[in-house]
């Protein structure tokens, strides 16, 4: 069993995401803190002296079977659990190790949306509209149905939706969630509203978007008094250059020095 857990809960609490059992056992703690030497076997026998455990295990990486630094322990007597922490300070292997009460992480809820309309993913590129319509009508009257074309090629992107004209109807597809059509699975779920598909913006950075952006000092909105005056421009530009100390600048309208 791989379960990946947070580890700096304060207190003696530790909240698992490990929700295999429907109920939490009382008797079950965290170890965290564990030495990389640290086997299921010299953890057994160094908690075992607190009472007697029905489970051991030290979490490991899939891939490199190595320990990831915790496990967990479970006392057949619950009240044991007690002990340990009113101890205080354990070590093992040569480390310090923090026993804390696990407690099943609640999963978020996700969010329940009621829809007519369903996603079609994986079709064939053989499939055609009536094939989808023949066989999704099979459960229900549809009241659309369409496939998503790319616009350079001309050929079907691959999915698609259909319509139903009850959301019971589209429940129960969902609910199957793969079918076969064309000798190929394609999966059926619901089509959700761009306001559940989409993250939910960030409210700063549309405030700071919205501040009228600075314009060099000109005046904020542009310059349509000036848009045709270009010594006014140059003028208004050439002061923001300008320090003291420095010569001034200003624009005239060119005159031909040459000119005889």
């Amino acid at each position: 069993m791989e379960t990946d857990c947070t580890t700096n809960t304060p207190g003696n609490i530790h909240y698992s995401d490990d929700m295999s059992a429907p109920d939490h056992d009382p008797g079950k703690m965290f170890i965290g803190g564990l030495s990389w030497q640290t086997t299921p076997e010299s953890l057994r026998d160094y908690f075992i002296t607190f009472g007697d455990l029905k489970e051991c295990i030290i979490m490991r990486d899939p891939n490199t079977k190595k320990s990831r630094g915790f496990g967990f322990i479970t006392y057949t007597d619950p009240t044991r659990v007690d002990g340990v922490i009113a101890q205080g300070v354990h070590r093992l292997d040569g480390k310090q190790v923090d026993p804390k009460v696990a407690f099943p992480r609640k999963a978020q809820p996700k969010p329940v949306t009621r829809t007519k309309k369903v996603f079609i993913g994986g079709i064939t590129a053989q499939t055609t509209l009536e094939d989808i319509n023949n066989y999704f009508g099979k459960y229900g009257k549809v009241e659309d149905s369409m496939l998503m074309y790319d616009n350079i090629t001309k050929r079907h992107r691959g999915f698609g939706f259909v319509t139903y004209e009850s959301e019971d109807i589209a429940e129960k597809v969902c609910e199957i969630h793969y079918h076969e059509i064309n000798n190929k699975m394609v999966e059926a779920k619901k089509a959700q509203p761009k306001e559940v598909m989409q993250p939910v913006p960030n409210q700063r950075v549309n405030q700071r978007m919205a501040q009228p952006r600075p314009t060099l000092g000109f005046p904020t909105g542009g310059l349509p008094q000036w848009s045709n005056d270009h010594t006014a421009l140059f003028n208004a530009y050439a002061s923001l250059l300008y320090k003291p100390g420095q010569p001034a600048y200003s624009y005239h309208p060119a005159i031909n020095i040459y000119k005889r």
